[in-house]
């Protein structure tokens, strides 16, 4: 550890603000010490996603003295299992290469002849016994483990004990230096360099972050630029991986930081030397991006692969970095608002706040006092911002009456891609309309089975079938005094992508259907006024193609209409596993106008299309997947071409359905007028679709 870092950390642990911080560290240092677990030789773990309920995603509960026991938390059965058994063994070596980082930043603080014993005693015997490991795994698209089923888990491991060796190495032996070293470092980052991924992943990233930390502590240029250079190498990762607006590929916040934290780990290995990274622009930039997304509640979308629940304050220990290397004043914004403590800027309403005890405060915190930050640099005004951002290909519009709608017209994103191209995500306030799910656990059937699929997803299927991979891209925005509207599209007239050609698709990861897509274009206009959101959706095909325009509702269908008929229908619903579609039902009678009761409130939704469609509703697995939502699915044979319209409209207090109207005329074949009326609140526009840009007028 460098050390200027070296003092501000003992420096901030004895700071009044930082205490929350020493208390969670001496805590977690203190159920460390308590880790009896012997290494021992011939150690072989299994991959950590086994480890999780397979009926409702729960992670099932872990203990050192039950390791053959393994009981979930949320439906209270108990299993027992080889493959369990061994995700206990690598969750259990996991913790403990946590342990050894966490009992070291506390001996560097705080010296202890305990502390420097226990991180110590486990290099020690690591080294004693690593060699012992066999490679072995077979998880799916990863490369192998030793200790470990795969490279990426191995590469996790070894940076928390380089860590650890990095802050107690000055208190060692030169002999036992030498032991680590050899027996634990080196053939480490020998089986980390012979299997690297060659290709531009957030897995890569991280491993070879791994190898360059470690090239850096065995004073080896080999290995540190094993590391570092090449095709596929760290630096090639993050020329080739971040687009020009910051954002790593994958298209999520959280494999951006998964693939960001890995690089900050080195980053705070090599500060003070002459491999120090903190002033790349690339690195600036991925610590400016997700500031963009961030929603109202302080929540982050949930696109792609990720999962639910992180917020502001998950990543609040990062721009405890950024503000302390940067000092810029948006970043004291997010954590001021991560923390409770903005007092002086706009309150953003429903925040999960969180307390300021990450070990990265304590190594880079600073004082958080100081002027309101500048509208530009506000946080509270960033989140109330519509945002376009081209490169990355998502756009968030939100209004004063608390929509906020993520638009993601986004470039290919590869393995952790659910190939929904011109999809929505909308929420009202803090209430879930249509939002993309993320996903679960990659152990839970349903993963692959449901959410990793374009049906799954508030936008356009063909044939039932997942789309291939494309990028999308904005056509067009404007912010209007009466709103915000932006047009979308994306095609299949070629097969070329921006990653194409620096990423790895196995043969297993095609659930696509070239031939259903080649030709197909779809143009998706999104107008967002004060009280209702119009959705006009264009899909023009070169021969006939079965047009699935899919919604999916985060509330309950009220069937309170004696007019509005439902039939139960067992007609399949893509080409998925019906076991994800329940309770399949068709419209038989009745207008399409529906309203659901939502968390609070209620939301109105009318649609409308150009030629037949049919109309379904099913119950398809809500995140997590104990829950459900309704799906709203109008299917349409289609010769040339067929276009969509609906609106929503959200009605937080009054439970009355279906009080507005949908009226929507051809003026001619590309040309259409919309008019949405809400107890005599009338809108109406004018929509021509006949070039390659739309063109949209809003009459009243």
């Amino acid at each position: 550890m460098d050390i200027k870092r070296l003092e501000r950390l003992r420096g901030n642990a004895v700071n009044t603000e930082f205490q929350s911080a020493m208390a969670l560290l001496r805590r977690d240092a203190e159920e460390a010490a308590k880790i009896t677990f012997a290494i021992r030789s011939h150690e072989q773990g299994e991959w950590m996603h086994y480890y999780y309920c397979d009926e409702d995603g729960a992670r099932l509960t872990f203990e050192w003295l039950k390791p053959h026991l393994h009981r979930c938390p949320t439906c209270g059965k108990e299993r027992q299992h080889a493959l369990l058994d061994g995700g206990w063994t690598s969750l259990a070596h996991s913790q403990i290469g946590r342990a050894v980082y966490h009992i070291a930043l506390l001996y560097a603080i705080e010296p202890d002849a305990e502390r420097l014993q226990f991180v110590k005693s486990y290099l020690m015997a690591y080294a004693d016994h690593y060699e012992t490991y066999a490679i072995h795994g077979n998880i799916p698209y990863n490369g192998p483990g030793k200790l470990f089923a795969q490279t990426l888990d191995e590469a996790h491991w070894i940076t928390d004990l380089a860590l650890g060796f990095d802050m107690i190495k000055e208190h060692l032996t030169r002999e036992e230096i030498t032991h680590i070293r050899r027996g634990l470092l080196e053939p480490c980052a020998r089986f980390l360099i012979a299997h690297k991924e060659e290709q531009i992943h957030n897995h890569s990233v991280l491993i070879t972050s791994a190898i360059a930390a470690l090239g850096l502590l065995l004073d080896d240029n080999e290995i540190l630029g094993a590391g570092l250079e090449g095709e596929y190498g760290l630096r090639d990762q993050l020329v080739r991986g971040i687009f020009e607006d910051g954002q790593w590929y994958e298209g999520n916040v959280q494999y951006h930081f998964y693939a960001f934290q890995s690089l900050l780990h080195y980053a705070l290995i090599a500060e003070g030397t002459e491999r120090d990274v903190w002033q790349m622009n690339e690195l600036k930039a991925m610590f400016d991006f997700p500031l963009h997304l961030v929603l109202p509640n302080g929540v982050m979308p949930t696109l792609n692969d990720a999962g639910l629940g992180h917020h502001i304050g998950t990543y609040a220990p990062y721009y405890e970095i950024a503000y302390d290397i940067y000092g810029e004043a948006k970043y004291r914004s997010l954590l001021q608002a991560a923390y409770g403590m903005d007092e002086t800027g706009p309150s953003m309403q429903g925040v999960n706040l969180s307390k300021r005890d990450s070990v990265y405060a304590l190594m880079f915190g600073g004082d958080l006092a100081g002027q309101p930050a500048e509208a530009t640099d506000s946080l509270g005004e960033e989140v109330r911002r519509t945002r376009s951002l081209p490169e990355s290909g998502l756009t968030k519009i939100v209004n004063q009456d608390g929509w906020h709608v993520i638009v993601k017209h986004s470039r290919f994103g590869g393995e952790h891609d659910h190939m929904d191209r011109l999809g929505l995500s909308i929420m009202h306030g803090d209430i879930p309309l249509l939002v993309d799910p993320g996903t679960t656990a990659y152990g839970i059937p349903v993963h692959y089975g449901w959410f990793k699929h374009t049906y799954s997803h508030n936008t356009v299927s063909i044939d039932g079938a997942d789309q291939p991979p494309r990028d999308g891209r904005l056509i067009q925005m404007h912010e209007e005094p009466w709103g915000v509207w932006l047009e979308t599209a994306v095609d299949w007239l070629s097969e070329d992508y921006v990653m194409k050609d620096r990423i790895i698709l196995p043969a297993e990861l095609h659930p696509w259907d070239v031939d259903a897509y080649q030709g197909v274009r779809i143009r998706r206009l999104i107008v967002l006024v004060e009280n209702h959101l119009l959705d006009i959706v264009q899909v023009i095909v070169p021969a006939t193609r079965e047009v699935h325009f899919n919604n999916h509702i985060s509330g309950a269908l009220v069937n309170d209409d004696e007019a509005v008929v439902w039939s139960s229908t067992d007609d399949k619903l893509s080409r998925l596993d019906q076991q994800w579609l329940k309770d399949k039902k068709r419209l038989v009678q009745g207008a399409p106008a529906f309203a659901y009761e939502m968390r609070k409130g209620t939301l109105e939704q009318h649609i409308w299309c150009s030629q037949q469609a049919d109309l379904y509703s099913a119950l398809t697995p809500d995140n997590p997947p104990s829950g459900q939502r309704t799906s709203l699915l109008a299917v349409a044979s289609v010769e040339q071409s067929v276009i969509y319209v609906q609106t929503l409209h959200v009605d937080a207090k009054q439970q009355e359905a279906r009080q507005g109207k949908l009226e929507v005329t051809m003026l001619s074949s590309n040309t259409l007028q919309v008019v949405w009326n809400k107890q005599g609140d009338q809108h109406t526009y004018v929509v021509s679709l006949a070039s390659e840009k739309a063109e949209l007028n809003k009459l009243r």
